[in-house]
């Protein structure tokens, strides 16, 4: 029997203050993609005030944490759910 991770965190996206540099999509696809205005969006997101939110794998903590460290205007959070 395999075990599989049910831990989950929560990623925060203010998707209105995106510049398109495309590094979250690159570093995390499985999470964000590049919409036809080439600004990032969370997929199958919620809104939640300014931010869209999304549960995500707990796994993927360490690629998103890049993403995060990464984005040039500071707009990915990440909490535990």
């Amino acid at each position: 029997m395999t075990k599989t991770s049910t831990s989950l965190v929560v990623i925060r996206h203010k998707a209105s203050e995106c510049v398109g540099c495309c590094l979250c999509e690159e570093t995390i696809p499985q999470y964000f993609r590049i919409n036809d205005e080439g600004m990032s969006e969370l997929i199958d997101s919620t809104e939640e005030g300014v931010f869209n939110r999304l549960n995500a794998l707990a796994i993927d903590a360490s690629a998103i944490e890049t993403a995060i460290e990464g984005c040039p205007v500071d707009i990915i959070r990440m909490d535990k759910s």
